[in-house]
């Protein structure tokens, strides 16, 4: 995604920064060796300056010897000329070869220092090339990568935060199914206890409608002994009245007829 493809332009521009300062760092260590080369030939050249006075030209003093020696050659000579001669040729030899070490040392001042302005230079194309590279592309890309942690520090956060929450949830969820089912228990238990309610319920009516029966069947048979126990009375009363002589009614000759059937039965 777009986060790895930072993180490898960001390597990559971390290892051109370490190959730039490390090249940067080797300049200016040789930087550091030319600038102490410079003093080192600078103060032999300053003495032999100050010791040798007006140093002649290279050249002129060759063909100045050169010169001499072949008037030596060719000029007769005695004694006193040859002592002089020697003499000549031993100073303008110094001479030479003082005006040789300095511009020997001269040479070597030149080439160090211009090879030193070389490095200096290039010491500071690599500190801006450094500088651009890091404020350029180093430095973007490291804001965006901290933009882009600090929103997936966020999502994590919020992930976190979510979890959390649907943790709690399915405590809730756990809670509620615990409660549901304790209720469900409750109600099958409910449930039974109703039955079983119900079942003694049922049991007592049909032992109360037994019982209604059985009373209403007692009742009836007492008002059937009742009516009967009438009847025989008046029966009785109608027969005495016969045996006396005296008028029965009809409805007394008819309870007579009933308790005769009450009898029979």
């Amino acid at each position: 995604g777009r986060v790895r493809e930072l993180v490898e332009k960001r390597n990559s521009i971390i290892d051109h920064l370490k190959r730039s300062k490390a090249e940067k760092d080797e300049v200016t260590k040789r930087i550091t060796q030319l600038r102490d080369r410079l003093k080192n030939l600078r103060e032999p050249l300053r003495e032999l300056e100050a010791t040798g006075g007006r140093v002649q030209d290279k050249d002129k003093l060759k063909v100045l010897i050169e010169k001499l020696e072949f008037e030596h050659d060719t000029s007769p000579s005695d004694l006193k000329r040859e002592m002089e001669f020697y003499k000549t040729i031993v100073e303008l030899g110094k001479n030479l070869e003082r005006a040789e070490t300095l511009d020997e040392l001269r040479g070597h001042i030149a080439d160090t220092a211009r090879e030193l302005e070389e490095l200096v230079k290039k010491r500071a194309e690599l500190v801006n090339d450094l500088k651009a590279t890091y404020e350029g592309s180093y430095k973007p890309i490291k804001d965006e990568l901290a933009a882009l942690k600090g929103k997936i520090n966020e999502v994590r956060n919020a992930i976190g935060e979510l979890k959390k929450r649907r943790d709690e949830l399915k405590a809730e969820r756990d809670e509620l199914k615990r409660q549901i089912l304790a209720i469900y228990a409750r109600i099958k238990e409910l449930k039974e206890s109703k039955r079983q309610v119900i079942d003694e319920i049922n049991k007592n009516r049909l032992l109360l409608v037994a019982a209604r029966k059985s009373a209403l069947a007692a009742e009836r048979r007492r008002s059937e002994e009742a009516v009967k126990s009438e009847l025989k009375r008046k029966a009785m009363e109608a027969l005495q009245k016969l045996e006396r002589g005296e008028r029965v009614s009809l409805d007394e000759l008819m309870g007579l007829e009933d308790s005769e059937d009450g009898t029979h039965e």
